[in-house]
């Protein structure tokens, strides 16, 4: 489905998903243009710009891990440059945060997840500064592992919520999964 709003000089393009949820192809435009009916009556409609992805890297910073210990990991997270996400505490609440959710598997309890200071980003008009992380930041994660675990791998799984935002437009929110290995082992 696509909708397309016009205030003045700048159109509104929305491309929106299916129903179900899965994104097939949407994002949203703002930008200068013709008048307001101008690409109704013929001429092209602007072009749509492309959600920006969040690349994702599982980290493992402590392995092997014995049963009843605990592991350090890490989500590395690269957007493209000059793209911004909402920190996990947007000071405004009708804002999106960023959320890392951890699907653990039995035997393994999510102790921390710690999300990096954000940085103020000030916006023209508004009171106060977005809380926002940039292009590049680390969510730290501590598990710890049963004592009953039995040695091999382990394979936990997580989903990475956010919505990308540039100098000028947010996208709509999306999702980036990721799964971290872990190596459990008797160690002497």
């Amino acid at each position: 489905m696509k909708s397309a709003w016009a205030f003045g000089g700048i159109i509104l393009l929305m491309v929106s998903a299916d129903p179900k949820g899965s994104a097939l192809h949407d994002s949203w435009r703002a930008g200068a243009s013709a008048p307001a009916g101008d690409w109704r009556a013929g001429a092209s409609a602007p072009a749509v710009q492309q959600r920006p992805r969040a690349e994702v890297t599982p980290i493992v910073e402590t392995s092997p891990v014995r049963p009843g210990a605990a592991a350090q990991l890490s989500l590395k997270v690269t957007l493209p440059k000059d793209v911004h996400v909402q920190s996990d505490k947007p000071r405004d609440p009708n804002l999106i945060p960023t959320v890392l959710t951890i699907d653990a598997p039995a035997g393994v309890k999510v102790e921390s997840i710690e999300y990096p200071k954000p940085t103020d980003l000030k916006q023209t008009g508004a009171a106060k500064p977005l809380a926002v992380f940039g292009s590049e930041f680390a969510i730290a994660v501590k598990v710890s592992v049963a004592a009953t675990l039995a040695e091999g791998d382990l394979t936990i799984p997580a989903v990475l919520r956010y919505q990308a935002c540039n100098e000028s437009v947010c996208f709509p929110p999306t999702r980036a999964t990721a799964q971290w290995t872990l190596k459990v082992q008797h160690v002497e």
